[in-house]
């Protein structure tokens, strides 16, 4: 069989909306990771992105008739699931006999209505794909004779929907292989600016599963919430390989919660410290996982940027987003963040369910006094599967004549939640002043101009200015 893992045909303007022209690429780690399982028991895969490469439906439906695929297997996301079920549709005209695969955060939170709206769909891998894709494609060659031992799978059979619901999650990832990188051109993936310090910067992922019940949400969906971890060995052989092989400089550790096993990263740390690997690196984490001696043990490791979930200055919309700290928290770990000379990315969530307008301005206030260099600002977006989304139901915001588009993080035009107490034009008025009023804030001003070091902070600089001013 010839395997096709297929980022599908997405818009720049679905992708990044009002950020477009500082638009960012990464390597799509869940593809390698299960290209990399599927060769090394033996099946010939490649890896196609269609976004990246700009495609057109020509050019793809041309590179599937030459390629002749038996399989093609496409990521969903919910902003986007209706250029995915686009590119089933190019792939079926092309292809008339493949079998084509979902498999991602949408689909496995929506089997049901995702095959019910997409036709050209034979088959829906839920949670992690590696060991489901080997059963289904084992089930293709006849080396399975019965789907029911597969569980993780959403099908159709006598013209119902099967749903075989999710029964086990990988126990080692230490046992899975290192991602295929070799399957795509990794020089041409230049992240967004706000991601990278140096170029060539990858991502990479070194555990899996959240235990934290934030309401907004929801990826616990395709991880689970048990933790596991690849041995810092692995992590280290793969660092290594990025940086070797693909001239990394810097990565960025997309794990949902960098510090979540404190033993585990400081080990990672002191091992990264030892062979001298000098990366610079970012990572995501929470407030209440920092202290001033694990940011002083990442600064040394090469640390200089960490993304924290901030999302509100008032504590009754922290407590309704399960998020267990507090805004005293927050703002002790942004001034020991700076202290030891990391730079804090914080993003915020404004016009929360039950807050009014002055209750978003005070998250405003609240983000102007810790006057974290870079900050980024959201209207809710209540993802299916999460609990906010059944809180914005019960708030009576939440819009019934919504589009899957409308669920984007980057644009708010049509917003999928219209709090009661503000509406949406002041939503969207305070979401746009609020970007101009903090990037025009003369201490933050001069944190950014003084981070300037290198041409690459000049340039990344010039393009997010740009698309914050929509110059």
């Amino acid at each position: 069989m010839k395997i096709l893992l297929l980022q599908p045909l997405v818009p720049s303007n679905i992708l990044w909306g009002k950020f477009a022209k500082g638009e960012g690429f990464v390597p799509p780690i869940g593809l390698l990771s299960i290209s990399a399982f599927l060769r090394e028991r033996g099946f010939d895969v490649k890896i196609k992105d269609a976004q990246l490469e700009k495609m057109t439906e020509v050019d793809l439906c041309n590179y599937l008739k030459d390629n002749k695929f038996d399989v093609v297997g496409i990521p969903t996301f919910t902003n986007s699931i209706t250029f995915s079920y686009y590119t089933a549709e190019i792939c079926r005209k092309a292809l008339p006999d493949c079998k084509i695969i979902f498999g991602g955060f949408h689909a496995s939170t929506l089997p049901e209505k995702t095959l019910r709206e997409c036709k050209e769909i034979d088959y829906i891998v839920l949670s992690e794909g590696e060991y489901r894709m080997e059963a289904l494609l084992k089930y293709f060659e006849r080396k399975i004779t019965n789907l029911d031992e597969i569980d993780g799978l959403a099908y159709r059979k006598n013209g119902k929907i099967i749903i075989q619901p999710v029964i086990n999650f990988i126990k080692d990832i230490d046992k899975l292989p290192m991602p295929a990188y070799d399957l795509i051109d990794m020089s041409k993936y230049v992240p967004h600016p706000t991601q990278y310090k140096v170029l060539p910067n990858y991502p990479l992922i070194i555990q899996r599963g959240c235990p934290y019940n934030c309401a907004f949400c929801g990826a616990h969906t395709v991880h689970g919430r048990r933790v596991r971890t690849k041995s810092v060995e692995n992590v280290i052989k793969e660092l290594k390989v990025l940086k070797k092989q693909y001239g990394a400089r810097g990565v960025y550790f997309m794990d949902s919660t960098f510090l979540i096993n404190r033993r585990y990263i400081e080990e990672l740390l002191n091992t990264m410290i030892k062979e001298k690997l000098n990366l610079i690196w970012a990572c995501n984490t929470r407030v209440d996982t920092v202290d001033e001696h694990i940011l002083r043990l990442m600064k040394k490791a090469g640390c200089w940027m960490i993304v924290y979930g901030i999302e509100s200055g008032n504590q009754k919309s922290l407590d309704l987003l399960n998020k267990r700290v507090t805004v005293e928290q927050s703002e002790k770990a942004i001034k020991i963040t700076e202290k030891v000379g990391i730079i804090p990315f914080c993003s915020y969530i404004l016009c929360l369910p039950g807050e009014n307008y002055d209750d978003s301005l005070n998250t405003v206030n609240f983000a102007l006094k810790l006057k974290s260099a870079i900050a980024l600002f959201y209207l809710p977006v209540p993802y299916p599967g999460t609990e906010l989304i059944e809180i914005c139901k019960k708030d009576g915001g939440l819009r019934e004549d919504t589009k899957w588009e409308d669920y984007s993080a980057v644009d708010f035009s049509n917003p999928v939640y219209i709090n009661p107490l503000i509406g949406k034009e002041k939503m969207q008025e305070l979401l746009n002043s609020t970007f101009r009023r903090y990037y025009t804030n003369p201490t933050i001003l001069i944190k950014n101009i003084l981070s300037v070091k290198s041409f690459t902070d000049l340039k990344k600089y010039f393009i997010a200015f740009k698309t914050i001013f929509n110059l």
